[in-house]
C-alpha cells in the first residue's frame, strides 16, 4: 500500500505518476481530478490550485498543505475525468496520512 504524507500549512506536494499497463499516460485532455478521502471531497473545479497536470506526461501534482483537512490517517480515492470519460475514472487509492 502506498502511503502519501500531508503537511498541513506547508507547500509539500503528492507527486504521483499516472501509469496505465505500466505507461505513463497522456493526461493533457483531462477536465477535472477530485481527491476524496476521510471528509474531504478536494474538486479541481472548486479547489484551484491543489491538483497540477499540466505536464501532461502523467505526472500530477497534489498541494493540500492550505485545505482545511482533519490531521489523521484516511483512505483516499483519484478519480479522473476527461471529454471521453465524463463519469470518471477511479485512478487508483492510496493512504494519506495528514499532519
Amino acid at each position: 500500500m502506498v502511503y502519501e504524507i500531508v503537511y498541513l500549512g506547508h507547500d509539500n506536494t503528492i507527486d504521483l505518476l499516472l501509469k496505465a499497463d505500466a505507461v505513463a499516460c497522456d493526461i493533457t485532455n483531462t477536465t477535472r481530478m477530485t481527491l476524496s478521502f476521510g471528509a474531504a471531497y478536494i474538486d479541481s473545479d472548486l479547489h484551484a490550485g491543489v491538483f497540477d497536470w499540466s505536464d501532461g506526461d502523467g505526472k500530477l501534482y497534489i498541494t493540500l498543505g492550505a485545505q482545511s483537512i482533519t490531521a489523521g490517517t484516511y483512505y483516499s480515492e483519484l478519480v479522473v475525468y476527461d471529454s471521453v470519460n465524463t463519469n470518471g475514472i477511479v485512478w487508483g487509492s492510496f493512504t494519506v496520512m495528514v499532519q
